[in-house]
């Protein structure tokens, strides 16, 4: 069976067509796997960065307020909770983001929250930048990166 072509058609004049669509999806395909690696990227990040957030409050929930603890505050609680300094849940936060962060490799993590709403529960907001693209930021509109947060609670015991 030969295939025939249509009148006024040569070979020559196809020549190239081809190439330039098999050049075409290339560049599609590779763009698309980019996006796709960029996208995973960031949300391995965002969850690297929700875990950092439970350490660092499990860390403040232990920073008791020991002036209160000195004084026998914590005797006059009905439930037996203990009562969370927010100095000392801000200064343990502080020692422990910066080894906290390397380890879970979210260099320029910073805490933006570290407090108390009820005096027994410990609420930490971390948030870190990141580079969408691998660094690559001229190909998206986010040249400044994209600023990840995370918040979690832990209860004192």
């Amino acid at each position: 069976m030969t295939l025939r072509r249509l009148p006024g058609v040569s070979a020559d004049d196809e020549a190239g067509n081809v190439t330039l669509l098999s050049l075409g999806l290339l560049v599609l395909l590779l763009s698309l796997i980019l996006v796709i690696a960029s996208a995973t990227a960031v949300q391995l990040t965002r969850v690297r960065l929700l875990h950092l957030a439970d350490e660092l409050a499990l860390d403040a929930a232990d920073s008791l307020d020991l002036d209160a603890y000195y004084r026998g505050d914590i005797a006059d609680l009905d439930d037996g909770t203990v009562l969370l300094g927010e100095q000392r849940m801000q200064a343990t936060v502080a020692d422990h983001l910066g080894d906290a962060s390397d380890r879970h490799g979210l260099e320029g993590a910073q805490a933006v929250l570290v407090a108390t709403p009820d005096g027994a529960t410990a609420v930490v907001q971390v948030q870190v930048t990141v580079d969408p693209l691998f660094g690559v930021s001229a190909l998206l509109p986010f040249t400044d990166g994209i600023t990840l947060t995370a918040e979690s609670s832990a209860r004192a015991s």
